[in-house]
């Protein structure tokens, strides 16, 4: 009996839920915190809805609209995203499975750089292929974060477009809904996968510009996902900071050039530089790539001066002018000039306004107005003019449609009140108009009424 161990073994804490472990936790395919819920309802075999009213709903620290989660399926997005409903879900998720990584199956790492408003979309996005030789290899399916991602639409492993209707049933799926099963329609529960030669396959091929596009696209996109769980969260300044970088290296610290060179409004880019305002993810991205460096580098500060001063020595050495740049649009003040006397000597009608015109000639109606003004004045005059004009003919028309509906009713024998006299008009709503109510009590007097 000596050889007997009386110590209380040590026992690790239970969790409530399965401890399910997530899918492609610091790779560029992690797995969506949406579809891990649907993921650990099947593996308790419920429903979401099931195991969200039962075990999610009565524990959540604020109430969000029916205190239902489902109450909010247009907006289910954001439990992937960066605010608080994904800050509260994750939260509770790894107090009741304790899975101490569950953040990285959202964008919560980013949430000091990237704005809520278009990064991620509302409904489901699917490769069908991918679901295809998911269960035709017996792996996990599972709903891959990047599919969210608004600014990602194609598959790159099939160069195929992303899915955001169910074949079936032609509904758009959210990502969390009471029957979601991931590779499932949640309305008609049928299966979303099929190979490359279906009937259902989208056999469009994707252009080259497109495709170089994409490729970026994903490597950059992929690069935030992967590295969430190896980086510590950016500041909210370091957004402000990168653009500061970049202006000085590619512009020498003018605004106004960088803006030119990106063909960006410069008042955006002001604002980004001084930190007021933080650009969307798909406007980041584009940035990015125009410049030559992640969106990691850019984000995190790393190698974004050596690459900005690549491209600017590139962009000199190519051009052999500083002050002609090959993203530049020329500002061709003859065509520009003879185009808006063209508007104001021609006949159109009705004539078109400013911003019409601006649209036409290809350039911001802003540059238009720098450096011609009179000529956008005058432009501006004659439209304004013309629906002042428009505004006083159909008020005349109305008016004298109400002194003839006045009088058809009087002679029925009917007291011509406004809702009755409004039957008459094609336009019932002109009866708001002073005018039109001047004229219908003037023709009531003159009535005697």
């Amino acid at each position: 009996y000596k050889s007997w161990d009386l110590n209380r073994p040590i026992i690790p804490p239970r969790s409530h839920l399965y401890q399910l472990e997530p899918v492609g936790i610091g790779t560029p395919l992690v797995e969506s915190l949406t579809g891990f819920v649907a993921r650990l309802a099947e593996a308790h075999c419920v429903l979401p809805g099931v195991l969200i009213s039962r075990e999610l709903t009565p524990l959540l620290p604020k109430i969000y609209r029916t205190r239902n989660l489902f109450g909010i399926r247009d907006w289910t997005g954001a439990l992937n995203s960066t605010g608080t409903m994904a800050l509260d879900l994750v939260t509770l998720l790894e107090g009741l499975t304790l899975c101490s990584d569950l953040r990285f199956l959202t964008l919560l790492t980013w949430a000091n750089v990237l704005p809520q408003r278009k990064l991620l979309r509302p409904y489901q996005a699917w490769c069908p292929i991918c679901y295809e030789e998911w269960r035709s290899k017996k792996q996990v399916i599972y709903q891959p974060l990047v599919w969210s991602i608004d600014a990602v639409t194609v598959c790159l492993h099939h160069k195929r477009r992303l899915r955001f209707q169910c074949p079936h049933c032609s509904q758009s799926l959210p990502l969390l809904a009471p029957y979601s099963q991931p590779g499932y329609c949640s309305k008609c529960r049928r299966w979303l996968g099929f190979s490359g030669d279906c009937e259902f396959s989208d056999s469009k091929t994707l252009r080259d510009e497109e495709l170089m596009w994409q490729i970026w696209l994903r490597d950059a996109v992929g690069e935030l996902l992967a590295i969430a769980p190896r980086l510590s969260p950016p500041p909210k300044e370091r957004v402000a900071q990168a653009f500061c970088a970049g202006i000085e290296q590619v512009a020498e610290g003018n605004i106004a050039e960088f803006a030119r060179i990106l063909q960006i409004p410069k008042n955006k880019v002001w604002m980004w530089q001084s930190g007021k305002v933080i650009p969307q993810l798909n406007v980041l991205l584009k940035v990015c790539y125009c410049l030559g460096t992640s969106a990691l580098d850019f984000l995190t500060l790393g190698n974004a001066l050596e690459n900005f001063s690549q491209i600017t020595t590139l962009t000199k050495r190519e051009t052999g002018d500083k002050s002609k740049k090959t993203f530049d649009k020329i500002f061709d003040l003859h065509q520009v000039q003879r185009g808006l006397e063209s508007v104001l000597q021609g006949d159109e009608k009705p004539p078109p306004p400013m911003t019409e015109v601006a649209r036409r000639l290809g350039y911001d109606k802003r540059v238009i107005h720098r450096h011609f003004p009179n000529l956008c004045r005058a432009i501006s005059a004659q439209y304004v003019s013309y629906k002042s004009e428009a505004r006083l003919t159909r008020i005349q028309q109305c008016c004298e449609k109400v002194q003839q509906a006045v009088k058809n009713l009087h002679a029925q024998g009917v007291y011509p009140t406004e809702a009755r006299v409004s039957k008459f008009l094609a336009q019932p709503g002109c009866c708001r108009e002073k005018e039109v109510r001047t004229a219908l009590r003037e023709a009531r007097r003159e009535l005697g009424l």
